[in-house]
């Protein structure tokens, strides 16, 4: 069992500039929906909140057939806000830390393994990734390996990748995204995963070419 014991998995969004009519996290990469890439990764988490709203009831039907004991979490008002939203609602009775994960990432298992065991240290850390596009939420490291900003240009070598573990943190519903409520607690360690974001046809094309580089073994 992980010492973290509560973990958030973002699912409620549109998906719209993917342009599948499909909740993201059931779209299809090489033979498997997103989220059954993610699924295996928080196996061993005991408190598995998943976030639904667009196409809920097959989002809800599918990760019950892998995950039993996920709680759902409904955000009715997904087509007007953004993932702080989802994880405020999800988030609002936790006094202890918390892990959150878009629901539209592939994430290479051993490095989310290093992840979960960096983050028994108890204290907040922001997952990072080497940039791959010019449209990511960049972040200033310092010699440390300290988030010191998140910005959208210029282009820097790593990007924020939309995994954290959060200890004594709040994210609030009134923000516009996750990394906003983030920068109110900045410098934050960092923990470099490697992993692809799916938003764009473009990011779609590149998980197919990438999944064929991960290791997906989750033991």
């Amino acid at each position: 069992m992980s010492r973290v014991r509560y973990a958030i998995v973002s699912c409620a969004g549109l998906g719209s500039r993917l342009g599948l009519n499909s909740a993201k996290c059931l779209v299809h990469v090489e033979g498997k929906r997103i989220i059954d890439y993610l699924l295996p990764l928080v196996a061993d988490i005991e408190d598995l909140r998943v976030v639904v709203g667009f196409q809920e009831a097959e989002v809800m039907e599918h990760v019950s057939k892998i995950r039993p004991d996920a709680v759902f979490v409904r955000n009715p008002s997904y087509a007007s806000t953004s993932n702080s939203y989802s994880v405020n609602l999800a988030t609002h009775d936790l006094h202890e830390p918390f892990m959150i994960i878009d629901g539209d990432m592939i994430i290479e298992p051993a490095s989310f393994r290093r992840f979960l065991l960096a983050a028994e240290c108890g204290e907040s850390m922001v997952g990072v990734a080497r940039s791959k596009t010019d449209e990511a939420v960049f972040v200033k490291l310092d010699e440390s390996g300290y988030v010191q900003q998140f910005h959208r240009s210029p282009r820097a070598p790593f990007e924020w990748c939309g995994v954290a573990y959060l200890a004594g943190i709040r994210i609030e519903r009134s923000s516009k995204f996750v990394f906003d409520d983030l920068s109110r607690y900045l410098p934050l360690k960092s923990h470099e995963l490697e992993c692809v974001e799916i938003d764009t046809p473009d990011d779609l094309k590149m998980a197919q070419r990438e999944v064929h580089k991960y290791n997906f073994s989750y033991a």
